[in-house]
């Protein structure tokens, strides 16, 4: 027999929308974000919200200042949101696999350094299957780490695995990280560098939590070296500007060099820094049929839809120094 139902609370706690547009606005701690992300007007949004409110009797949020906040009851209604649509998510993905559909959706959580081939594998596989969603999300890599620890993606690319977590992971690609400039900089006439001729740049880098960063600072803290001056930007296509336009160096993937002649590897000892890119899902995680599908597919034919050649002599060309 199923379980009784309090039918009483059930009727009060309003539509799946709701829940689903109030949980919007709980994520982005603002009512504006949220419309944005459900492409909604605002009092659209505001309306549902406190129709929901209403329902349960109590508030489910307040505003401080500018700062939303959610209340007690704010808090409890957002974790049983969780549960009901991570349970009708779960009933989504066993329908389809009871069905046999190459179809459903595919949630795929990335680092920004990993988006640029990504690209290359997706597309075919969309065009194989076009029945099936995607659901792509980029991010540094503590933004990626988070998603995982919440279970919110089905794959993951990023480099090593987070401390403290179970995963099933794939070696994908490797990632050289080297040392760019500018072909304008003095250094990039230099055939051989040490750490300490780049102590007087400035050193343009990606923010705190980003996957590039923390191979850097693993790197650094083996060799007892330190970072002079640093600029922070949140994106490699904006440092790539930023060391073009010769306003520092910087220390990036190597594929960032693929399309730029204005920008040059450094010769500098001990680089570049072998990362390498691996697919992973949570080692508990069921995947639904579609995710399996992509995971096998990218596998089996990633390396025959990426430029490999070029990839190739590209890595070559970091280790050696030499573009």
């Amino acid at each position: 027999m199923p379980k009784s139902i309090d039918t009483h609370l059930l009727t009060r706690l309003g539509t799946l929308r709701q829940l689903e547009i109030f949980m919007a606005v709980a994520e982005q701690g603002s009512i504006v974000r949220a419309a944005e992300q459900l492409h909604l007007t605002q009092p659209s949004v505001s309306m549902q919200v406190r129709k929901l409110s209403e329902a349960i009797g109590l508030p489910l949020y307040e505003v401080i200042g500018k700062k939303l906040s959610l209340t007690d009851v704010g808090e409890e209604v957002v974790a049983a949101g969780t549960e009901i649509f991570d349970a009708v998510n779960r009933l989504s993905h066993r329908i389809n696999d009871i069905k046999g559909l190459e179809a459903g959706v595919l949630r795929i959580a990335v680092v920004s350094t990993a988006k640029y081939f990504l690209y290359h594998v997706l597309g075919p596989f969309c065009e194989r299957y076009p029945g099936v969603e995607v659901e792509f999300n980029v991010g540094n890599r503590s933004e990626i780490v988070a998603r995982m620890q919440d279970n919110l993606d089905d794959l993951y690319i990023l480099g090593d695995t987070p401390e403290g977590m179970e995963v099933v992971e794939y070696d994908f690609l490797p990632n050289p990280i080297v040392v760019v400039a500018s072909v304008k900089n003095p250094l990039a006439k230099r055939k051989k560098l040490t750490w300490s001729d780049l102590l007087e740049q400035r050193f343009i880098l990606r923010e705190q939590g980003s996957e590039t960063l923390l191979n850097i600072e693993k790197y650094l803290q083996q060799k007892q070296l330190s970072l002079p001056r640093t600029m922070t930007v949140q994106s490699n296509e904006a440092i790539k500007y930023a060391v073009i336009a010769n306003m520092g160096i910087s220390i990036l993937s190597a594929y960032t060099l693929f399309d730029s002649k204005e920008m040059t590897q450094l010769k500098v000892s001990g680089f570049p820094i072998m990362a390498k890119w691996q697919v992973s899902h949570l080692k508990d995680k069921r995947l639904s049929i579609v995710a399996e599908k992509f995971l096998r597919f990218m596998l089996d034919n990633g390396k025959e839809l990426l430029p490999m050649e070029r990839i190739e002599k590209n890595i070559k060309a970091a280790k050696l120094a030499d573009w």
